[in-house]
């Protein structure tokens, strides 16, 4: 995982947790839709499982420690459309990943072995997007509205000290804070021209679902997305098939 960051009094990370789908396309055997292809529940089921499976023996290998699987099938479905769409921007973009990954790092943070395909995928959606961040050279300056958002995801998950106001926190940001946030709002952006002709349909169940490129970590260590691609609809109830 990518070193953290102070945002103000919050720790961020730049990166890089059955029902029917809408509409027609609204098969419970598929977990998204993205363009023409489907991502199938026995696709997020095998890679679950591998590192399931990957977690166990390991667990095995060294006495006294607890098979202890973190990593959720929602987790796979983010990363598994998160590696997939990142790759057409890189691609649209003419970036690609350097030659070497630290998967050992990714692994540790994940607590699954690197030897898995799940550590694979999210090295290289987490990759995508920070060598799409080193592109923007010259982001658009922030809007009160950009910083409004920010302020109110801090906030919403208790990050905020209370009775603090919007004018205060937007001060009181410090100037390389707000160019992380200015370079994570322009790789947003860039991510959801690609993604939005794809018309990504997400299975409600994994619902809401992004591709983030900007988290904060949490007082007890829970990594919170704080700039994301939002994914498909959020959809409270399934919606038959027509």
């Amino acid at each position: 995982m990518q070193r953290v960051r102070r945002l103000a009094s919050v720790v961020v990370v730049a990166s890089l947790a059955v029902a029917g789908l809408s509409a027609c396309r609204s098969e419970p055997s598929v977990a998204a839709y993205l363009g023409d292809s489907r991502l199938t529940e026995a696709r997020v089921q095998d890679v679950w499982d591998e590192a399931h499976d990957a977690v166990v023996k390991a667990a095995r290998s060294t006495p006294g420690t607890p098979a202890t699987m973190a990593v959720t099938r929602t987790d796979v479905v983010r990363t598994l459309i998160s590696a997939d769409v990142l790759a057409k921007v890189a691609k649209a973009k003419s970036v690609s990943l350097p030659a070497e990954m630290n998967l050992e790092e990714y692994a540790s943070s994940l607590h699954v072995p690197a030897t898995t395909e799940f550590v694979r995928l999210y090295a290289e959606a987490d990759t995508y997007v920070r060598v799409l961040r080193q592109g923007i050279t010259s982001p658009a300056a922030l809007s009160d509205a950009d910083l409004r958002e920010i302020f109110e995801v801090l906030a919403a998950n208790g990050q905020i000290q209370e009775g603090s106001s919007f004018e205060q926190f937007k001060t009181s940001l410090p100037d390389s804070n707000k160019q992380l946030v200015q370079t994570a709002t322009a790789v947003r952006t860039e991510i959801a021209e690609v993604a939005k002709p794809l018309d990504i349909k997400v299975n409600p169940r994994y619902q809401p679902l992004g591709i983030p490129v900007l988290q904060f970590q949490t007082a007890n260590g829970e990594v919170r997305p704080l700039v994301s691609v939002p994914l498909g609809d959020d959809e409270s109830a399934p919606v038959s098939a027509s």
